[in-house]
């Protein structure tokens, strides 16, 4: 069994990659606490076939890509990302080769850049040979077969349930919160798995949608942006959130209540970057990506120093950005 750390968002998720006996058609299974949303490309003629979104519930298993020959050399790509239903922010399964994918669900033949398409591009990762078979996408704690019990527990968390620790195993403290929920939502018995996870999805949705930090790119081309704030009692920075033009991205998603963090970015040219005016909050940065403790001594822990700005008044929890040419340092 051989695994495969994929640079996520937050650097978390990875990629199992297991054998498996010959199959008819390529599974993609989910071992992770989040629901994923799941795209698949292959080559065809005229460019390369993309199609998404296939939603995966914890635990669940899919049979993707129908169309490819499993016995032929033809490669499968994918690309995954969690629900936007949880704190912290959306998560990523992802490598290195860019393809297109939409907001909605689509199904698309594409040999151009994906901005004519207006499309946005995300790195796809590939599978090749008996590979193909089986791919199971999995967190740093291979919850296996806990993964439904432990993507309950995540959903509990974010839905305002608090739950025991994310571990797959439900002991008394994630029954009570499940019982909560389930008065809160006037259902008289717990429904099967699948159900529950939905209906907790839902809620927090419904309680997380314009929660944490929101940046979009009104610029004429990418930016990247990197965000301040405190964690416990210890201020943090990282970035980069890497922002196409006329995206946007939630790049935290803690509530808020009061405008206690801030964001830096800089824009992206093949000149170089040039980073954001009028901020007044000194913060530690790194040319690549980065996490920094503590606001002071950037320089001498090897780090620079960028000026942050406050974010604005959060509504219903959540702060949104909008970042435009004038927005940056000029050439």
């Amino acid at each position: 069994m051989l695994r495969y750390l994929l640079a996520g968002l937050l650097a978390l998720p990875v990629l199992l990659l297991t054998s498996a006996p010959r199959a008819d058609a390529a599974e993609l299974c989910n071992e992770t606490s989040y629901i994923v949303e799941a795209a698949a490309a292959w080559a065809v003629e005229g460019g390369v076939a993309i199609e998404g979104w296939t939603r995966l519930r914890p635990g669940n298993c899919v049979t993707i890509a129908d169309d490819v020959d499993l016995d032929s050399d033809q490669p499968i790509f994918y690309y995954a990302k969690s629900s936007i239903a949880y704190l912290g922010g959306v998560r990523e399964w992802r490598g290195t080769v860019p393809l297109c994918v939409d907001e909605s669900d689509f199904e698309v033949v594409a040999n151009t850049r994906c901005s004519s398409l207006g499309m946005a591009s995300r790195d796809f990762f590939i599978r090749e040979g008996e590979d193909r078979e089986r791919t199971v996408l999995v967190e740093p704690v291979d919850f296996g077969r806990r993964a439904t019990t432990a993507g309950i527990q995540r959903l509990l968390q974010s839905a305002g349930y608090p739950s025991s620790t994310v571990d797959g195993l439900e002991g008394n403290t994630t029954r009570r919160a499940v019982s909560t929920f389930l008065r809160d939502a006037g259902l008289s018995s717990r429904p099967d798995n699948d159900a529950l996870i939905d209906a907790l999805e839902a809620r927090a949705l419904a309680r997380n949608a314009a929660s944490g930090l929101t940046v979009c790119n009104d610029a004429d081309g990418d930016i990247a942006v990197a965000i301040g704030h405190q964690v416990g009692t210890i201020w943090q920075s990282r970035g980069w959130w890497r922002i196409h033009a006329g995206e946007c991205a939630r790049v935290l998603a803690t509530r808020f209540e009061t405008p206690t963090a801030f964001f830096y970015a800089e824009r992206i040219n093949t000149a170089g970057r040039r980073g954001l005016i009028d901020g007044s909050e000194s913060f530690c940065v790194a040319p690549a990506r980065f996490v920094a403790e503590g606001r002071r001594d950037c320089a001498e822990r090897g780090y620079a120093a960028a000026n942050f700005r406050r974010i604005t008044e959060p509504s219903d929890g959540g702060s949104r950005i909008s970042l435009g040419e004038g927005d940056f340092r000029r050439p």
